[in-house]
């Protein structure tokens, strides 16, 4: 009886240990919500005054061949541009490997920080400020700053366009119709997708410069 008795006061000042922690880590999520106030209310702020240029980028998509053309640009965001490139890459150049394997860290690096931005920032997408506007496609997650899309995008580049220079105007081609489309499919507002290329760059470039 004692025995047991002790098991069953071990069992239930382990369940209280676990209710403590567990209400610590809501209390550290709370606080660190507060502290992300400020900034989470800047930015609502500034999504009001640039969801009107978001939606005057959407009216350019009243004809379908617009609409389709965004739509399939952002879809090719979504992972498959990648392979494709990579594949093509290590196909075609001898020296290939080495950027195609930077960019790939650079990715992998950036895809470890942006949801935790995301998170903190909590910034609503511009068709949930806006009403009137259409998502072209369901958005991959719930919050809008930064936009991975343009990270993403960015870090992959960037380390191509360091090995191969004359590339560069393809690169920028890109990202402005990867930028373009992410604001027309109503996803983005145009700080996401600038704070977005600043996160890619700044983590791409360091690593293609001390490893190319």
């Amino acid at each position: 009886m004692l025995v047991r008795t002790q098991r069953l006061l071990e069992h239930a000042r382990g369940r209280v240990v676990d209710a403590r922690g567990r209400v610590e880590s809501a209390r550290e999520r709370v606080e660190v919500s507060e502290r992300m106030q400020p900034l989470r209310l800047w930015l609502l702020t500034l999504s009001y005054r640039e969801v009107a240029l978001v939606a005057r980028i959407c009216r350019g998509n009243r004809h379908a061949s617009v609409r389709r053309l965004a739509f399939f640009v952002s879809w090719l965001g979504n992972g498959l541009f990648y392979l494709m490139c990579a594949g093509l890459l290590l196909w075609l150049a001898d020296a290939g490997t080495r950027p195609v394997a930077i960019a790939a860290a650079a990715i992998g690096i950036a895809h470890i920080v942006y949801p935790w931005i995301k998170l903190a920032c909590g910034r609503p997408r511009p068709f949930e400020i806006d009403r009137a506007l259409a998502p072209l496609l369901p958005p991959l997650d719930q919050h809008s700053f930064p936009s991975g899309h343009a990270m993403t995008l960015t870090a992959a580049l960037v380390p191509l366009a360091v090995a191969w220079p004359f590339a560069w105007p393809l690169v920028l081609l890109a990202w402005a119709a990867m930028a373009w489309s992410r604001i027309a499919c109503a996803h983005h507002y145009p700080s996401d997708v600038l704070a977005g290329t600043l996160l890619g760059a700044s983590i791409a470039m360091p690593l293609a410069v001390l490893l190319l």
